[in-house]
């Protein structure tokens, strides 16, 4: 039996705007068959759009891999799936509106 194993990173985005579309490096998740990542919004503004965790067998084509969680203030969002198909995985933040001066920070960990 092999011993569950995780990775992490506490950087993944550092000061991201939250001002305009944002799309996070992707993650070489191969081994891996979980992902959860936890979104906070360092601003007092009030950005308006959608988060999404995305995929991709290629690292260039990238689907959205979980539906959409609505932001619409300041405030921390955790996106999550157990059920990781793909090898390569991202946040995307679909923008709509608002928080001109907001900035992200996302971390995130991989389990097996």
């Amino acid at each position: 039996m092999n011993p569950v194993q995780y990775r992490n990173s506490t950087t993944y985005v550092v000061a991201g705007a939250f001002s305009a579309d944002l799309t996070a490096p992707s993650i070489d998740a191969a081994q891996f068959r979980s992902v959860s990542m936890t979104v906070v919004n360092n601003g007092t503004n009030t950005p308006v759009g959608n988060l999404y965790l995305q995929g991709s067998d290629d690292n260039e084509t990238f689907v959205n891999i979980t539906t959409a969680t609505a932001v619409s203030g300041a405030e921390n969002n955790i996106l999550q799936t157990d059920e990781l198909t793909c090898r390569y995985t991202r946040l995307f933040w679909d923008y709509a509106s608002g928080g001109a001066t907001s900035l992200v920070s996302a971390s995130y960990t991989l389990k097996s």
